[in-house]
């Protein structure tokens, strides 16, 4: 006998030995006796979790959006100059900043609600169609961001650093200081939420809803509100401070559970 025809003798007594296992257990499966007691085999059961089969019970997603009221201000103030050479660009806008800088101070924002937020100077060019570019001038730009804890004190805020020399333009957004209670409050209606379709389902099934078996979460921290306010140059006359509308906030969260069935 050649080496080939062991090969192949063994490869079939292989193959004949799982499908009598396989018939085996087709064959026991609707017998009780040693089973669990519902009439499954637990050789059966244990080949077929081998599979990876799914997991039996209801799964569904919830989904809860809080509203809440922004209680803090972003006010991202730039100042934009130009000037000959950098040198001069650089020092009429560091004259700008130290007054949006003392202005802060006015309205009493802390040294750690103010941070520098963004600084580039670049030159400026001159084109023609036969000749190459040249340097005209320096452009300096120069953003400070703001934090303002009484929301109220927008309008006043955006008038005093436009005033006179101050910022060139003014970008504000509105926020939570703190999101994490609106967060939990979210998550705990976004469950509720799941578990209200959950047992729609079971009932409509005719099976009763059983343990939470996992719970998996896609939240969305509130994004915040831009007012669509951008100042350039002087504010209007002394004492008529910007109306600035504020919005409220949304704060999302989604689920998904699943749920167990009882018997």
């Amino acid at each position: 006998m050649t080496a080939f025809q062991r090969a192949l003798l063994a490869t079939i007594g292989a193959a004949t030995l799982v499908l009598a296992l396989v018939i085996a257990l087709v064959a026991r499966q609707p017998a009780t006796a040693g089973g669990t007691g519902r009439g499954e085999d637990p050789l059966l059961a244990a080949a077929l979790a081998q599979g990876g089969g799914p997991t039996p019970g209801i799964v569904v997603g919830g989904d809860a959006t809080v509203k809440a009221s922004p209680d803090i201000a972003i006010l991202t103030i730039g100042a934009t100059t130009q000037a000959r050479t950098a040198a001069e660009a650089q020092a009429a806008l560091s004259d700008r900043i130290a007054k949006v800088l003392q202005r802060a101070k006015d309205l009493r924002i802390a040294d750690k609600d103010t941070k520098s937020s963004g600084y580039t100077i670049n030159p400026q060019y001159q084109t023609g169609p036969d000749r190459a570019p040249t340097i005209t001038g320096y452009q300096a730009v120069q953003s400070v961001t703001f934090t303002l804890r009484e929301v109220s004190a927008v309008g006043k805020a955006l008038d005093t650093f436009v005033q006179g020399d101050g910022a060139t333009n003014v970008q504000i957004r509105f926020a939570l200081d703190d999101a994490k209670p609106r967060q939990v409050e979210a998550r705990k209606l976004a469950i509720e939420d799941a578990r209200s379709k959950a047992k729609a389902m079971a009932d409509a099934a005719g099976v009763r809803l059983g343990r939470v078996l996992a719970v998996s979460e896609s939240g969305t921290a509130p994004g915040p509100l831009f007012a669509d306010t951008v100042q350039r140059g002087a504010a209007g006359p002394a004492g008529a401070s910007a109306s600035v509308p504020v919005g409220e906030l949304e704060v999302v969260v989604r689920v998904q559970v699943h749920f167990a069935i009882e018997n």
